[in-house]
C-alpha cells in the first residue's frame, strides 16, 4: 500500500478504546508505537504518512484518570527535512 506524504493528527479523550484496534496497524506505519488507550483514557499522536519518518513523530498517551494527552511539535514543511 503506498501512502502519499501527508501530516496525520489524532486525538482520543474519553472512550476511544472500543475502535482504536480497528486502526492499530495504519497509525503503526505513520510511525505510532505501543498504542494501548485504555477504558476512558487518552491518546495524542502527530504521524507522517510517506517513506521517509521525520524526526517530529511524537505520541502520547495516559490511562484514565491521569488527565489529557499533550504534544506540541513543529513540522517542517520544507521537502529537504
Amino acid at each position: 500500500m503506498l501512502l502519499c506524504s501527508k501530516i496525520v493528527l489524532v486525538a482520543i479523550q474519553d472512550e476511544g478504546s472500543t475502535y482504536v484496534s480497528q486502526a492499530i496497524g495504519t497509525l503503526e506505519r505513520l510511525g505510532a508505537t505501543n498504542i494501548n488507550p485504555d477504558f476512558r483514557g487518552s491518546f495524542a499522536f502527530a504521524g507522517y504518512a510517506g517513506d521517509t519518518k521525520p524526526s517530529c513523530i511524537t505520541q502520547q498517551q495516559h490511562n484514565s484518570g491521569e488527565g489529557p494527552s499533550v504534544i506540541s511539535v513543529q513540522i517542517p514543511l520544507s521537502p529537504s527535512e
